[in-house]
């Protein structure tokens, strides 16, 4: 059994970090640009605090990282490029709500995805779940409809298909792709440069984003997210990583509360109704599968027992 204190740390970091999390979506509406602006110069920042990183703890320790690890780290750089484009896209597009919602399928889709893929064996709840939660996906898509926004929810469901594929290939790998990340971010920016298309000559001006734009994108990809991910992914040092994930539920609850005190954007009773199915869902199947991890640790530890 882990300390208390360690237990208590354990809390304290994921908490903030799932905290930090919740303000990824509001400074991205805070910035105020175009969709490729975005991307480009949001991609360039966490593509530099990345690898930053990576040199300094490279430097300091004695087991180095590969910047890319193989075929894994090259699908993983691709898969979060494309969730970065989408991400982006769906923010400027449908609301911050209607995202948050349903990038909250990633722990369940990345289920479906292991038990397709890696052939792990997925319990009839989390089937279950998953049904449940993507009923309440489609009442958000289906209130979109009236509004012209499925285009942003669509593209929202792209990024959670893509960031549980990146899960479902880093399980299967169970390699360090960390600094992929950094190359997916490159990847996105580029892509940016070259389809949406971007002007660097106009990046400084007032209205492509200017220099409050230019604040709220260097908080969100040089601070920010960098330290929610650092923090997150230290938790299941001191706690369950199925006590962690439940952490990432805060931004799917206080992303659109922030929105809305911030910008006025009140969801619709329908996606308040939605989201309500989604949320209540996968808190179930996160309390589930947090009971069943504690009552499977005395037996684990008793057989060890016996063994020993």
């Amino acid at each position: 059994m882990l300390p208390r204190n360690s237990v208590r740390f354990g809390l304290l970091i994921a908490a903030i970090g799932g905290l930090l999390f919740t303000l990824d979506l509001p400074l991205l509406r805070m910035a105020g640009s175009d969709k490729g602006t975005l991307i480009f110069v949001r991609g360039i920042f966490l593509f530099l605090s990345i690898t930053i990183v990576w040199f300094i703890v490279n430097a300091r320790s004695v087991v180095k990282i590969p910047y890319l690890a193989g075929w894994a780290g090259l699908a993983v750089m691709v898969t979060n490029a494309m969730a970065n484009v989408a991400l982006i896209s769906a923010n400027t597009i449908t609301t911050t709500a209607n995202v948050a919602f349903i990038i909250a399928l990633v722990p369940l889709l990345t289920a479906v995805f292991s038990r397709i893929f890696i052939k792990e064996p997925v319990h009839l709840v989390t089937w279950a779940a998953t049904i449940f939660a993507l009923e309440g996906v489609g009442v958000i898509v289906w209130d979109s409809l009236r509004f012209g926004n499925v285009i942003g929810d669509l593209m929202a469901l792209v990024c959670a298909c893509c960031t549980a594929a990146a899960f479902t290939i880093i399980r299967a790998s169970k390699k360090n792709v960390a600094t992929s990340l950094a190359l997916g971010s490159l990847a996105s920016a580029i892509f940016a440069y070259f389809i949406m298309p971007i002007d660097l000559s106009h990046l400084s001006s007032q209205m492509t984003l200017g220099a409050s734009g230019w604040v709220w994108l260097a908080l969100n990809g040089l601070v920010v997210i960098p330290l929610a991910s650092t923090l997150i992914a230290n938790a299941p040092r001191f706690l369950p990583s199925a006590d962690v994930s439940m952490f990432f539920l805060l931004e799917t609850l206080l992303a659109p509360v922030w929105v809305w005190v911030i910008f006025g954007e009140k969801p619709s009773w329908a996606v308040v109704v939605g989201g309500t199915v989604v949320v209540s869902t996968l808190l179930a199947h996160a309390g589930w599968r947090l009971s069943t991890t504690l009552r499977a640790r005395p037996h684990a530890r008793m057989a060890s027992q016996a063994e020993f």
